[in-house]
């Protein structure tokens, strides 16, 4: 028995319904099940009576619930006191990054929070967005930085940045000067992607199989997590890509990269902070989390 389960089964007996307790904690309703049958099994007993939707306590829950809800009580109060009793946010902040956002939004993101909590040390990270995903899972960050919502019950998002990705050719391809191509041409194009853990590769991958297009057809000339050796090999005309808007936007600016829509098909996605929901969120944390969501609404465009 952890404290989460306890978390869950007061929210449980508060909302009587398991799916409403779900989108209170975010997580899913197999998880919610899961923590109330750990319960169950620990006290041996049943904690809930199931009337249709409705979760109704049992005697054994009703006396459980006033136990737990006074545990929580007091680790707030407890929170609280010692949150009371701080003068200055320090510790280490580690953070896991997937590559785009690590290139554009932590950077000034990060900039910015140091000019405020000059005494909080920020240990960086930098993979792919499941890799990124699971290191907070497993602990070995505090947050991650992701371009996808990871399909990890433990983990909660929140969505602080828009990004969108571009398709992007050196300045003396010869399709720098079209207004646009169709997806004809797109899958006629010699391409490089990036690998199966990226966020933004399946971004791109989803926008044109709504389309019809399957990544199959594409000619992927090579695929790699490197942001710099991609933008380096599409500015010497060796393929194109498609690119974090921002990641390239002095690329763009310079006229060392040229963008070329590509008709019907804009791809974009969302950038996401991840934390876990079994562990306690200190102070270095919390105070990045806010500082973050206050900067909501930027977008790759600007």
């Amino acid at each position: 028995m952890e404290l989460r389960h306890l978390r869950t089964f007061v929210v449980a007996a508060e909302t009587g319904n398991f799916t409403r307790t779900a989108e209170r904690l975010e997580v899913s309703q197999a998880a919610v099940s899961q923590h109330v049958a750990v319960l169950e099994s620990h006290y041996g007993q049943p904690l809930f009576d199931r009337a249709g939707r409705q979760m109704i306590l049992t005697v054994a829950g009703h006396r459980l619930f006033d136990h737990a809800r006074a545990v929580l009580d007091r680790l707030a109060e407890a929170e609280a006191d010692i949150a009371g009793c701080e003068t200055v946010v320090s510790g280490l902040l580690r953070i896991a990054s997937s590559t785009v956002p690590a290139e554009w939004w932590l950077p000034d993101l990060l900039a910015g929070f140091r000019a405020v909590f000059p005494e909080v040390r920020e240990s960086v990270t930098v993979s792919d967005s499941h890799a990124a995903a699971a290191a907070v899972a497993g602990g070995q960050a505090d947050v991650g930085v992701v371009g996808e919502l990871p399909g990890i019950d433990l983990l909660s998002a929140r969505a602080v940045a828009e990004d969108e990705l571009v398709l992007v050719v050196g300045r003396d391809h010869p399709l720098a000067g079209r207004r646009s191509i169709s997806l004809r041409q797109l899958i006629q194009l010699p391409l490089i992607v990036r690998g199966a853990g990226s966020g933004s590769q399946r971004c791109v991958d989803e926008a044109l199989q709504v389309r019809g297009v399957h990544r199959d057809e594409l000619d992927i000339w090579m695929e790699t997590n490197s942001a710099d050796a991609t933008r380096s090999a599409v500015a010497r005309g060796l393929a194109a890509a498609f690119l974090s808007r921002a990641a390239v936007a002095d690329d763009l600016e310079i006229g060392r990269l040229v963008r070329v829509p590509v008709r019907e098909v804009r791809p974009r996605r969302q950038l996401y902070l991840v934390t876990a929901t079994d562990r306690v969120i200190g102070s270095p944390l919390r105070e990045f989390l806010s500082f973050a969501e206050a900067g909501q609404g930027r977008s790759a465009g600007g």
